[in-house]
């Protein structure tokens, strides 16, 4: 039925009716309500009834702090107040009273809040008609109150009064109130570092309001949830229940600001510090625009804590003082705690010990019974940090005797880690490192006690693995160096994929969002299910990756150093290229931007055969291990690691770039190439995509089918997904000739472009095209990159070995077609003959760089994989 069909105008009841919808459809439909309001409003017009018109103005209340609209509703909630009073009814004017102070709450004015609701108590203490409603209102007040001491920061005060007002809610039968009870009880938990209790909490309530038909709120404590899988080190889990539950256009203001805020958190803790601080930068602006001003306080510390990880050290402590002044005002003493806390941190960073001291001291000064362990840890640990060697040593004992008591591993490994570090500022590395494998162990038994929840991400891990890598080699001997390169390798396995974000204010296909529900559903699933430590007998032992054989060169971040290790036939060297990482990163994107500004068709002068970007990446990557690289010949696998990715080694260790003469290398011989014509026996299938920004595609692709006459060829309007799923299993090689997109925020979306749409590498990975055993050639623009975030790459390359290729040639930027036409040319001349993949590039880039020297047009494409 038609809304605008639902009354007249001027019956009482029907406003009454219309009254009792919007209060159904408040936390289900928002715009629903809205509309219903409406109606009611314009019934009421000319009327004097004021105390329908006092339970518009209510809801109108509730409806606006569910928006986020918090100014509207502290309007709505007095209008209500005054109309219920003059209606002669105190008890409603006091509940009006209370959405007024839930106003305070949320913008974080807790002892003002405070103060009124206990006037509010007394006042409703001394009512004498005593019914269900006033015990509701005095039930509402005992929640308001443990919100205003948890926002304080007395957590155990806060926990007590939530147990109150949770019995008085149970005697009504109130299960909504119930559940926003849980809600605020298990937040307060996770606060005070009490994760598994925040968790089980968080889900009771999340699945209440969802058997109850409020999936908007469900939604909106499950953005929660994924707040306490990331405290548990579940980053991935957490990412993928944030995935679920993305505010589309209708959403509330608050679950737009939670959602960016919780996502930045967990981006953190997975090493995404810049993406880290664009979402705590989006969660300030929304929760400024909602005048909460205790959360967007936790958003401008969450900027300081991504700023401190992303290297932005000053910029920290500008958004720690925003943080600081807007905590004080509010009186979030916990979060003031954090904030000097992070204060240190940052001051330690800009090599302020004497201010890195001074902060923990304030911490520690400020330390009561109810303040949460890790604060009292981990201020004790930076603390240990600035001080003399004894004074170190009494603040780690008591630091490791209260992360004892609480058992949470990563407290364990924090001090673990500082100890280590203690260990080595005295000059013991062999205890230094024996500490660091023990913070390793404990990460182990704690990712074990998850099981099946997915592995554990933690930057103290990440740390102490790190340290451990520098420390190993620190030793000098071979034995350590090849424990570091195999740590090295393992810590490339631990991978935390960044999910694209989806368009906020898109429009869900039809279903979608039961669909995105029964999937956070599974999600979810086991969460209430309790965590059981392992039995002694499954404890499984450390499994590192075994030292590749062959020769081998690969290079592993960590921190503001970069190690390089070279191997061959098993034995291990390896240097530190100290303070190498912001240089190297700042060579490639100049490198980038150079490939970019080269347009389609500019040939460059004469002669015009290096880069200042790739001669510095020579110097700083190359240079300080050639001679390590002397006695090594062309078939040398270079592994990049994060922004390393983007560097092309192989142009590099090319013999026709201009660096190869500093290797101190004889002149390499002549390529291999086979002599026997193999090209009747190749099978291969030829996927080509052209079009006016492309001509150069068809050539390539009739190029192909003349130097392999037993190719195939799916060509235009016929290069769809399902033909090329039904072709490409018995090919020996698979040639893409279309456009590529790669997309740094989202690797797994990057893909090539079909007549029927784009194929992505998320596509290819789920077995969407049989690749086992073929050579996959991707020519196609920046088809080889991977983002500068990832430890192993994450794109088009690995998807298509892990679907079973053999091998991949693919391209790390935009190419020139003309000269890729070129290339090719020469690459599929030379695999006629018999030649292997990766000899048969190395022809191709010798052959195009007479022509064209400058690396830009001979460099682009690399090969990946076994001959």
């Amino acid at each position: 039925m038609s809304l605008g069909n639902c009354l007249p105008a001027s019956a009482g009841g029907d406003i009454d009716d219309l009254l009792g919808e919007a209060q159904h459809w408040l936390h289900r439909d928002a715009q629903r309500c809205t509309d219903l309001l409406d109606l009611a409003e314009s019934g009421l017009q000319g009327q004097r009834d004021v105390a329908r018109t006092a339970s518009l103005h209510q809801l109108r209340g509730d409806l606006a702090v569910a928006g986020g609209e918090l100014g509207v509703a502290a309007s709505a909630y007095r209008a209500a107040r005054r109309s219920w009073l003059a209606a002669g009814e105190p008890v409603e004017a006091a509940r009006a009273a209370a959405g007024g102070f839930e106003v305070q709450l949320l913008v974080g004015e807790y002892d003002a809040a405070e103060a009124g609701l206990l006037r509010l108590q007394t006042e409703l203490h001394q009512v004498t008609r005593r019914d269900n409603r006033v015990s509701h209102i005095g039930a509402l007040v005992q929640r308001q109150l443990a919100d205003a001491r948890a926002g304080r920061g007395e957590s155990a005060d806060a926990l007590r009064q939530y147990d109150a007002a949770e019995n008085l809610f149970a005697a009504l039968a109130d299960a909504d109130s119930i559940a926003r009870v849980q809600h605020r009880r298990g937040l307060t938990a996770l606060d005070a570092g009490l994760t598994h209790n925040a968790l089980l909490e968080l889900n009771r309530s999340r699945r209440a309001y969802a058997a109850s038909g409020h999936h908007d709120r469900a939604a909106s404590v499950a953005i929660r949830v994924a707040e306490a899988y990331s405290a548990t080190g579940q980053v991935a889990r957490a990412l993928e229940v944030l995935d679920c539950v993305v505010p589309d256009g209708a959403a509330a203001q608050w679950h737009v600001a939670f959602h960016a805020l919780v996502r930045s958190g967990a981006l953190l803790r997975a090493g995404f510090a810049a993406e880290a601080h664009a979402e705590a930068c989006a969660a300030e602006e929304a929760f400024v625009r909602i005048g909460a001003v205790e959360y967007s306080a936790r958003a401008a510390f969450a900027s300081a804590q991504a700023s401190l990880g992303w290297g932005r050290w000053r910029a920290a402590a500008a958004e720690l003082e925003v943080a600081e002044r807007l905590f004080g005002e509010c009186g979030s003493r916990h979060m003031g705690l954090r904030t000097w806390l992070l204060r240190a941190e940052v001051a330690w960073a800009l090599g302020d010990p004497g201010a890195c001291r001074a902060a923990c001291e304030r911490v520690l000064a400020a330390e009561e019974a109810d303040t949460p362990p890790s604060v009292g840890v981990q201020a004790r640990l930076a603390a240990a940090r600035a001080a003399d060697l004894d004074t170190a040593v009494a603040l780690l004992d008591e630091a490791d005797r209260r992360a004892a008591q609480v058992g949470i591993p990563e407290l364990e490994v924090d001090v673990l880690v500082a100890r280590a570090r203690h260990e080595r500022r005295t000059g013991r590395v062999p205890q230094a490192v024996a500490l660091l494998r023990r913070a390793l162990d404990v990460g182990r038994g704690w990712e074990q006690r998850l099981g099946q929840r997915g592995s554990v991400v933690c930057p103290s891990l990440t740390a102490a693995g790190e340290e451990l890598i520098l420390l190993l080699l620190e030793q000098g001997d071979h034995a350590g160096r090849v424990e570091a390169l195999r740590r090295a390798r393992a810590a490339k396995r631990i991978r935390v994929a960044l999910p694209g974000r989806r368009t906020v204010g898109a429009a869900g296909a039809p279903g979608a969002a039961e669909h995105q529900r029964r999937r956070l559903e599974a999600v979810l699933s086991d969460t209430l299910v309790p965590v059981e430590p392992p039995r002694p007998e499954e404890h499984a032992g450390e499994v590192l990756p075994h030292v590749p054989s062959g020769l081998l060169v690969e290079f592993h971040v960590t921190g503001d150093d970069i190690v390089v290790f070279v191997v061959r036939d098993g034995h291990v060297d390896a240097r530190v290229l100290t303070s190498a990482t912001e240089g190297t990163r700042r060579l490639v994107n100049a490198w980038q931007q150079e490939c970019t500004l080269m347009a389609p068709g500019y040939r460059g002068p004469t002669g015009f055969a290096t880069s200042a970007a790739l001669d510095g990446l020579f110097d700083l990557l190359l240079a300080p291990v050639v001679d390590l690289l002397d006695d090594l010949d062309d078939r040398i696998h270079v592994v990049g690691h994060r922004h390393l990715h983007a560097v092309p080694f192989d142009a590099l260790l090319d013999e026709v770039g201009p660096w190869y003469a500093h290797l101190a290398r004889p002149a390499a011989p002549p390529e291999p190439v086979g002599t026997a014509s193999v090209a009747s026996s190749l099978s291969a299938l030829v996927v080509a995509v052209p079009d006016e920004n492309a001509p150069s595609i068809a050539d390539e692709a009739e190029m192909i089918l003349r130097a392999l006459p037993a190719a195939d060829a799916l060509v235009g309007a016929g290069a769809t997904k399902e033909a090329l799923a039904d072709r490409t299993a018995a090919a020996d090689v698979v040639h893409f000739a279309c456009h590529g997109v790669f997309r740094p925020d989202d690797p797994l979306s990057s893909g090539l472009r079909l007549a029927d749409g784009w194929l992505q590498a998320r596509d290819v990975v789920a077995g969407a095209v049989p690749l086992e055993g073929a050579v996959v050639v991707l020519s196609a623009c920046s088809s080889g990159r991977s983002p500068d975030y990832t430890a192993e790459e994450v794109g088009l390359v690995p998807a298509c070995l892990a679907a079973g290729a053999k091998g991949v040639v693919a391209a790390l930027w935009a190419v020139d077609d003309e000269v890729t036409l070129e290339l090719m040319t020469h690459f599929y001349r030379a695999l006629a003959q018999g030649t292997a993949p990766s000899v048969a590039l190395r022809v191709a880039r010798r052959a195009v760089a007479r022509r064209f020297p400058h690396p830009y047009y001979w460099g682009g494409f690399r090969y990946v994989g076994r001959d």
